[in-house]
């Protein structure tokens, strides 16, 4: 047995650990919780600056938020990036990061916080309201120190600090905002490349950073929506309002679409954990990515891995151990099996 792997065995209890205490995306609010009906719009108000231990508004998450630039500045960790006329304060939580520069950054997108229930009602998940800045902050403190590199928590518009309308979700607009702070960042914090992280409608993002970045030199995509039109699809047959009454899903960014930008002169090691029980994000759509991947020359990895909330959807923590090891240069096989590992520490 070598120096690392009781360290590496430690981590994946503690990762397994706190996937267990974290509840998923679940069909329930808190009882005071605000929510918007099917075809209420929302109202946006002022950014909120939350700090240390104060718990995220639901409000927020819910209608959206607004700010100015001169505002942004004083939102730590906030950044003002225009996307298609207009700015928002993206907000990010950094750990580990020097001045001396920062050869390789994990970067980590989250999944969505909103949900809809058959009726089309929309409400904020319950694992959302009690988080934090000083909670995401303790993540990352761990997540830094189980990779050995720097990390990023990126908040996306509309949520986790960053003013937007997570209502406007999954179009192009959230990607150019995405895309625009990792350029911020990567000159700020002198950074030469990113290894992508992102669960469920973060897959969305790491996909479509992909396609337009020459500097991610590997992702991780947990329980992706990665096929975005499928997935669509999928859910407005299963709504009691049709979907398309709800939004365009005409207007959603679908990166299985321009897979082909994907650079080829420094591939990007890829890899795509799945479920094959996932309830939320069909596994046939995250299959069928791996396919066209596969078809336009690229050689992703895909695992199958266990889910232990009721959705069998949250992989999260699986993700960001393959991308804490890929930053150690450990390879394919001990990735599968530190994940499968994980899987059996799970059910312990």
């Amino acid at each position: 047995m070598t120096k690392e792997e009781p360290r590496l065995a430690w981590w994946i209890v503690r990762w397994a650990l706190l996937a267990l205490a974290i509840p998923g995306a679940s069909q329930s609010a808190l009882a005071d919780a605000p929510r918007l009906g099917p075809f209420e719009l929302p109202k946006p108000r002022q950014l909120t600056v939350f700090l240390k231990d104060e718990a995220f508004n639901p409000y927020e998450a819910l209608n959206g938020s607004f700010t100015s630039p001169e505002a942004c500045a004083a939102v730590p960790g906030g950044l003002w990036v225009e996307a298609e006329g207009e700015g928002e304060c993206i907000r990010y939580y950094p750990e580990a990061l020097v001045d001396a520069g920062n050869p390789t950054v994990l970067v980590y997108f989250g999944g969505d916080v909103m949900l809809r229930n058959a009726k089309g009602v929309r409400f904020i998940t319950d694992s959302y309201i009690r988080q934090s800045p000083a909670t995401i902050a303790a993540e990352m403190v761990d997540w830094a120190r189980m990779a050995g590199h720097p990390v990023i928590f990126m908040a996306r518009p509309g949520i986790y600090g960053s003013s937007g309308d997570h209502n406007n979700r999954r179009h192009m607009r959230e990607i150019a905002l995405m895309d625009g702070a990792l350029d911020q960042i990567r000159q700020k914090h002198n950074i030469s490349s990113f290894i992508l992280t992102g669960h469920s409608a973060g897959g969305q993002i790491v996909a479509s950073l992909m396609n337009r970045r020459k500097d991610v030199s590997a992702a991780v995509i947990t329980s992706g929506l990665v096929s975005v039109k499928q997935v669509s699809a999928f859910w407005e047959r299963r709504r009691k309002i049709p979907g398309k009454l709800l939004y365009n899903a005409a207007g959603f960014y679908d990166p299985i679409t321009e897979i082909e930008r994907i650079s080829t002169n420094s591939r990007p090691d890829i890899y795509i954990i799945s479920d094959p029980e996932d309830r939320v994000v069909p596994f046939f759509s995250q299959l069928f990515y791996v396919r066209r991947l596969r078809s336009a020359g690229f050689e992703p990895h895909h695992i199958y891995a266990q889910a232990t909330d009721r959705q069998r959807h949250l992989l999260a923590y699986h993700g960001r151990l393959a991308a804490a090891l890929i930053a150690q240069g450990r390879s394919e096989v001990e990735i599968r099996r530190a994940v499968h590992e994980m899987d059996l520490e799970q059910f312990k």
